[in-house]
């Protein structure tokens, strides 16, 4: 049976994904920017209520993962609070503009952290150069998950890369394919005996008051999860 982590960005989305069968969260802010760091209000409420483990995404912004030091020192502030809260662990990535992975920064962030909180490395994976070689880094750096589309739009346009990936990892880290997970696909990865996956079964919601044009901020997307595709996908995870 595969484990399912799920991208939550609220309270009442990370419960619906417990309920139906989440065995992990990655809770983050604004999906529609490919999430963004989430409140400690947030990341509190979600650590008291929820009996599953939660991993925190730490991206100070959206945009690139080419962060500048002060930015590192945001994320590293985060690391202490979360630390502290007694979150399980952590999804970051640092790229710098020539595909290659800030070893000087991420260190830094590795070193507040301390061994306390599992690592994942999320999708900026995928920019990177040299992944095969990068995988081994990561490696030794710590962490114990790579979340992938194998560099594909999708992670089923990109299962052979993430094969590949898994066979060069030989279970010394975990190789996490999202992106695109669905209904549809999804036993495309148990035939391909994955451990774990990531998908977000993200709905657009309507607002629950008539919009007004004149205000840009309320033309941003509300999301909540599809409770009929995680029913779709337990059932098919118990064959």
């Amino acid at each position: 049976m595969i484990k399912i982590e799920i991208c939550c960005s609220s309270i009442d989305t990370a419960l619906i994904a417990q309920t139906y069968g989440a065995n992990r969260i990655e809770l983050c802010s604004e999906i529609f920017l490919g999430g963004i760091t989430p409140s400690i209000g947030l990341i509190e409420s979600c650590k008291n209520k929820l009996k599953i483990p939660i991993r925190v995404l730490l991206r100070p912004r959206g945009g690139d993962f080419n962060y500048t030091d002060k930015e590192i020192l945001v994320i590293i502030n985060d690391v202490i609070k979360l630390k502290d809260i007694g979150v399980e662990g952590i999804v970051v990535g640092v790229v710098d503009e020539k595909g290659l992975i800030s070893i000087r920064k991420l260190e830094k962030i590795l070193k507040v952290a301390d061994g306390k909180m599992n690592l994942t490395f999320h999708k900026a994976f995928d920019y990177l150069k040299n992944p095969l070689q990068d995988l081994k880094t990561l490696i030794d750096l710590g962490f114990n998950t790579i979340l992938t589309s194998g560099r594909a739009k999708t992670a089923k346009e990109g299962i052979n890369f993430i094969n590949t990936l898994r066979n060069v990892a030989n279970g010394n880290i975990s190789i996490m394919p999202g992106g695109g997970i669905n209904t549809e696909n999804f036993k495309h990865f148990i035939t391909h005996k994955y451990e774990w996956i990531h998908l977000s079964a993200k709905k657009q919601i309507n607002l629950r008051f008539k919009k007004n044009t004149q205000i840009p901020f309320l033309e941003q997307p509300l999301y909540s999860i599809d409770v009929d595709i995680l029913k779709k996908i337990k059932n098919q995870n118990k064959v």
